[in-house]
């Protein structure tokens, strides 16, 4: 045992948080940290590595939440990530997160973190759920077997965290406490040692470990070390030993390697778990199963999907209809006020015309967004989202994607951008390059800020969420046909298979929901407040220059203000006449601005979807929001709040409209028809700029990149036109 010393102020000690996926790790360091990161009853919610501290007793503590992994040997992007992490020699503690419901599995990966004689400790998570499905398991035996510290949590209920926060911090840099090793038996064991050796003639290969974990690590034929291997001064006499003791081996043992290193590791966790646990039947288990026996049944399961998707969308429209009116009435009386006394200007129109119309657009539907991701997170903790994946698994490979591309096309119901990131878990390049094609498909809530508004302005309530829920199916359908096409086209491979763990269903704790809820709406006021803002001005800006500047026009414009004020007519009569001056004055200037100028430019390309009978003066302003849309899809409401001079009255009583869409609908001329190809287009056309940036990020390919823009503004141009030549010729408008 090594001296026990206690941290100097000022210590720093570096965690790294590794454990299976679905063990409950991000839980565990929202507990540990105090971040809000959010937390799935699912697979592949940590994409990357995520980074907290905390301080105890003088002792400054990085943690950082690694991707789930089931074990070192790294196959997809994210388990290369946690696996080239957790043996970095800047890692000084280890902390395996297990989930105690399914221990056997979980100590796999123990065991290989184990071989890396790093200081561990385990936090055995999830211990209420081992409980409710009658498993006892003899703490203090496990942690005497393991010879590592070991402290039982419930992460998502902050049950023993102070202890392991104390355990962490009681462990010192350098400090290697002792911890048992699997033995893989004499034959194994001696042919080791002989590979140690040679590995022990060049020790930059050893990465600063032990050569024992790089020993094993070459005798499995892992990729990575094979990888360090090939830079070695000591190549040859490493690469003859590794050949030589394998062919002993397996003339020997009967058995390749791998296969052999893996047997004695499931041996040992194996005859672990049968020294520590006693399981009792439990109702648990039972009710997971009587549940995945209904919801995902062969016949009811897409169906009771969709339903309750629907449910989802109707109750998120029907709730969010009422704050969505208090928040109205709100930037109605903040309009009013900075417009009855402010002084006259062109500061003033900024902020009257520009600002409040602009962000106010978008504020007005953030509790929908903040609605629609509490539901869906709800679905997520309750496990039901995993289950979604295994339903889909038959159609997406039938359309040529992957059963695992599921879970980040459900992401990118949230962001595309993350959307992206997640496919680091699918381990084929070749159906993760389909699956980064096709996810700016796939209807981010960006895009629903546009779809609410603009569906709300054209369609009764009930036909609005019905077009909404088309325009997320349309989504998923064009991803998966994409998915076919380029499977048959530019990726001919087969599909690789699919397996993914179904976690046990479990009831969400309100506060994660609530949380994830704040979260998301969050990030929207903050992008209202940068993003939004800085295009409403600019948008503004583009829209009244150089019209606003022309002194001859305001003069006019006066002129006949003062001359209705001078008829001394009933004030009602006086502020509808006024009120025609001013939107007329207003359309002067903007027919002639900046805007106007570029969005003509762009009126042939759009005219055939949103203008096919060339009736509307200012068909134009449809095209500068879409343009618009390249940066951020959000901007898009803003933009039409600018550009069509959004009045801020409160929505009236029946048609519970906001403004904008009462402006839309009145001013605009769009139709419904030409409205539903306005969403389409939406839809598919070129992602904004954050996922373009991921997209070069995860394919690091400039041709994929312009590809992805390329192929999404043909098909949305297409798409949208063909809906409204077949709607006319089926007689709609």
């Amino acid at each position: 045992m090594n001296e026990e010393r206690h941290p100097e102020p000022g210590t720093k000690l570096l965690v790294a948080l590794v454990g299976n996926p679905n063990c409950g790790k991000t839980s565990l360091f929202n507990a540990l940290t105090g971040s809000r990161h959010h937390v799935g009853n699912w697979p592949g919610v940590t994409v990357e590595k995520r980074s907290g501290a905390f301080e105890l007793d003088g002792l400054q503590i990085e943690v950082v939440d690694l991707p789930g992994i089931y074990s070192l040997s790294a196959r997809s992007e994210d388990e290369r990530i946690a696996a080239a992490f957790v043996v970095d020699p800047s890692v000084d503690l280890i902390v395996n997160v297990l989930d105690a419901s399914n221990l056997e599995r979980n100590l796999y990966l123990t065991t290989q973190l184990l071989e890396l004689n790093k200081p561990m400790i385990l936090a055995l998570n999830m211990v209420d759920d081992a409980e409710k499905q009658g498993t006892s398991i003899d703490l203090p035996k496990l942690q005497e077997l393991l010879d590592a510290p070991l402290v039982p949590t419930v992460g998502n209920r902050g049950e023993g965290v102070a202890a392991l926060r104390k355990t962490i911090a009681e462990a010192r840099r350098g400090q290697r406490p002792p911890c048992a090793r699997v033995d893989y038996g004499a034959d194994i064991e001696e042919e080791l040692r002989k590979i140690e050796e040679q590995i022990g003639r060049d020790e930059v290969l050893a990465g600063g470990h032990p050569a024992s974990p790089t020993a094993l690590k070459l005798l499995e034929r892992s990729p990575e070390a094979e990888q360090r291997l090939r830079a070695s001064h000591a190549r040859r006499a490493i690469e003859g030993q590794v050949r030589a003791s394998a062919a002993f081996l397996e003339h020997h043992l009967g058995a390749d390697c791998p296969t052999l290193v893996s047997e004695r590791r499931y041996g040992f966790t194996h005859g672990l778990v049968l020294e520590v646990i006693q399981t009792a039947t439990g109702d648990r288990r039972g009710l997971t199963e009587r549940l995945d026996a209904l919801l995902t049944n062969r016949w009811l399961g897409f169906p009771i999907f969709f339903a309750v998707m629907m449910a989802v969308y109707i109750a998120t429209f029907v709730i969010g209809s009422y704050p969505q009116g208090w928040i109205s009435a709100g930037i109605s009386w903040l309009h009013d006020t900075a417009a009855a006394y402010l002084p006259p200007g062109e500061l003033a129109n900024l902020l009257v015309e520009g600002i409040i119309p602009g962000v106010g657009a978008v504020v007005v539907f953030v509790p929908v967004i903040m609605i629609l991701m509490g539901c869906i997170s709800f679905l997520e903790d309750t496990g039901y989202m995993s289950r979604a994946a295994f339903i889909m698994d038959r159609l997406m490979h039938l359309m040529g994607l992957h059963g695992k591309s599921f879970i980040p096309l459900v992401m990118g119901t949230g962001c595309n951008t993350p959307c992206i990131q997640a496919t680091r878990t699918i381990e084929s390049r070749s159906d993760r390059l389909i699956t980064i094609l096709v996810a700016p498909l796939i209807s981010c809530s960006a895009r629903l800020q546009v779809y609410i508004c603009v569906a709300g302005a054209f369609f009764a309530p009930l036909h609005a969420a019905f077009v909404i829920i088309g325009l997320h199916v349309l989504g998923f359908t064009l991803a998966m046909l994409m998915g076919k096409a380029l499977r048959m086209t530019l990726f001919r491979s087969a599909v690789a298979p699919f397996v993914m763990e179904l976690p046990p269903y479990r009831m969400p704790m309100l506060r994660t929901t609530a949380i994830h809820m704040w979260e998301k709406g969050r990030v929207f006021l903050v992008r209202a407040g940068t993003v939004i803002f800085a295009g409403a001005v600019l948008i503004w800006f583009l829209s009244h220059y150089p019209g606003i500047a022309n002194q001859a026009w305001s003069a006019e414009h006066q002129r006949s203000v003062e001359a209705v004020l001078a008829q001394k007519l009933p004030a009602e009569q006086e502020a509808e006449r006024i009120e025609e001056l001013d939107l007329a004055h207003q359309s002067r200037i903007m027919n002639s601005s900046l805007a106007a100028r570029f969005g003509k430019v762009l009126q042939p390309l759009f005219a055939p979807i949103l203008d096919p009978g060339h009736r509307r003066a200012e068909a134009w302003k449809d095209g500068v929001a879409l343009t618009a849309g390249f940066a951020a899809k959000e901007i898009v409401v803003g933009t039409l709040g600018v550009v069509y001079q959004s009045r801020t009255e409160s929505p009236g009583k029946e048609e519970g409209l906001s403004p904008l869409q009462k402006t839309l609908r009145v001013r605009s001329g769009l139709t419904p028809l030409t409205a539903l190809a306005f969403l389409v287009f939406i839809l598919i056309y070129t992602p904004c700029l954050g996922t373009v940036g991921m997209t070069l990020k995860e394919t690091r390919s400039w041709a994929w990149t312009g590809f992805s823009v390329a192929y999404g503004l043909a098909l949305g141009w297409l798409l949208s036109w063909l809906l409204v030549v077949v709607g006319r010729m089926l007689g709609f408008q």
